[in-house]
């Protein structure tokens, strides 16, 4: 099977059955990968369709064209919804844990304030980092072959994460919990044919302090433990969806 490279393309670029390239992709196209007129690629729109595409070229206005070849309706999506609910992170461990919940499967991603977030986001710079993570999950999309691409949210605060999603299942990830476990969770209340979307809430570096968890235990989250290591904030909440996404046959 020949290996071909696959681009985002938003769905008001595909006309007559053309595609319309970005500037973006059209450079990486050309000076990167080196593709000409000819070559074959792979484009996806972010809902659902993946088209075969022959590259055409330059169009007039500067960017790279294609001809649709043929298309299909690929769903490699989990039959569940399963929202990662990450206490903002620093430095690019932010932007690797966005990365790889994609690559998993995770529906959406919100990212949270906590009273132990380092990291200080105000004015224009919040809406600058949120759209420079919806751009992470879109090329993670473009690597792992997923044709929908995960909403990255507007940063949020736990407590009104919380009071908006009272009446859905939220998991809070918490070191100190022994006697709850993911397993326990899994075996008790996630169904494959479960349709309402389930939350999955971890903390920063430092984790969540006793009032937030109290709190959070308020508002109707559950507590549950991962074992007797401490886990990083980049790795409790994908192990956590891998284990979930694998019981419910998504995974392996």
């Amino acid at each position: 099977m020949t290996f071909l490279h696959r681009f985002f393309v938003n769905s008001k670029d595909i006309e007559d059955q053309q595609v319309w390239f970005s500037p973006a992709e059209s450079r990486h196209i050309e000076r990167v990968l080196r593709l000409r007129g000819g070559d074959m690629v792979l484009v996806f729109d972010g809902s659902g369709w993946e088209y075969q595409v022959e590259l055409l070229g330059r169009a007039s206005s500067g960017g790279m064209v294609g001809q649709i070849v043929g298309k299909e309706y690929l769903d490699r999506e989990v039959p569940f919804k399963l929202s990662l609910v990450q206490g903002i992170a620093k430095g690019e461990k932010m932007d690797t844990i966005i990365q790889k919940a994609v690559e998993v499967g995770i529906d959406s991603i919100h990212p949270l304030l906590t009273e132990r977030t380092v990291v200080k986001l105000e004015g224009s710079k919040t809406k600058q980092r949120q759209e420079r993570w919806q751009t992470i999950s879109q090329q993670a999309c473009k690597q792992c072959g997923r044709n929908r691409i995960p909403v990255v949210y507007p940063p949020t605060d736990l407590v009104s994460f919380l009071e908006q999603h009272q009446e859905q299942p939220v998991l809070m990830l918490y070191e100190s919990e022994q006697d709850y476990t993911l397993r326990q969770v899994i075996r008790d209340h996630l169904l494959p044919c479960d349709k309402q979307p389930w939350y999955l809430l971890v903390g920063p570096e430092g984790g969540f302090s006793a009032a937030e968890v109290s709190l959070a235990q308020e508002k109707g989250a559950v507590p549950v433990g991962l074992g007797p290591r401490i886990l990083r904030t980049e790795t409790a909440g994908l192990l956590a969806a891998g284990i979930i996404l694998y019981e419910l046959g998504d995974l392996g």
